[in-house]
């Protein structure tokens, strides 16, 4: 088994880039799962990622509800999470949805989408500071509290909660965000994002798709990837759903760490 330098692989992940690549981390799909899970052990906690209690997760589309749900003409990203759709856009950060998001996630790739699938990292410490000297207006809305929806956890009657889109205490830094968790949020609670918080997001959405601010991976099979979810908010291009059953469909593996 290859050896990593724990400390070596944190400090990355707590200054530029904020993130850390492994190529070919495992040769063989088949055991990619069971590795990412032996090598998350070297690192903090593992985080439940719903209410079921799983520590690790398959992103792939799940294509029998994505079908369901089209032919009852519901909106896809307002029924499933993320992962579970061939969506792309929507960048955000995991877990906006829990009182303490996790601090880092890993991403492990067993097979990519032939087309599209690409993975898009966003660095939102230096949106922060670009708001901070030419948009204060904008980031003091994005400061304040936003009704999330807490989707794939039962929270007994509690589904919705108030937090920050950018919480800044001393050096503790976090962006929480996922759009559609907060437009959810809001119906839920039945009120309307006022004018200047739409005008906010929308900014904001704009910002996390500027190319000054992003960068753009491929990941490869067996390939893992560990981020600061912190700091790099992350989202994919949209990937095309394999229409023959002997083609494997893009499918990832997600970790989450305290």
């Amino acid at each position: 088994m290859m050896r990593f330098n724990k400390n070596t692989i944190i400090k990355r992940l707590n200054r530029q880039p904020y993130f850390y690549l492994i190529k070919n981390f495992e040769k063989k799909p088949e055991l990619l799962k069971d590795k990412i899970l032996q090598f998350s052990k070297n690192f903090k906690k593992m985080k439940k990622q719903n209410q079921k209690g799983h520590l690790i997760l398959e992103i792939k589309p799940n294509e029998k509800k994505i079908k369901f749900f089209k032919k009852k003409k519901k909106k896809i990203k307002s029924v499933l999470r993320y992962h579970q759709t061939n969506l792309g856009g929507s960048i955000h950060s995991d877990g906006p949805q829990l009182d303490q998001p996790p601090k880092y996630v890993i991403m492990a790739c067993e097979h990519n989408a032939n087309k599209g699938g690409d993975s898009v990292l966003v660095n939102t410490q230096k949106i922060f500071k670009f708001l901070k000297t030419k948009k204060k207006e904008i980031l003091k809305v994005l400061e304040k509290n936003f009704y999330f929806e807490r989707r794939g956890f039962n929270y007994k009657n509690k589904n919705v909660f108030k937090k920050p889109i950018f919480s800044l205490k001393g050096k503790k830094f976090i962006f929480r965000y996922l759009r559609d968790y907060i437009e959810k949020g809001f119906e839920l609670k039945n009120q309307n994002l006022t004018f200047n918080q739409i005008n906010s997001l929308n900014y904001l959405d704009s910002l996390l798709t500027n190319k000054n601010f992003s960068k753009i991976l491929k990941l490869g099979s067996g390939d893992l990837l560990i981020l600061n979810n912190h700091i790099l908010a992350h989202g994919r291009t949209t990937f095309q759903l394999n229409k023959k059953k002997k083609d494997k469909s893009r499918k990832l593996y997600r970790i989450w760490l305290h």
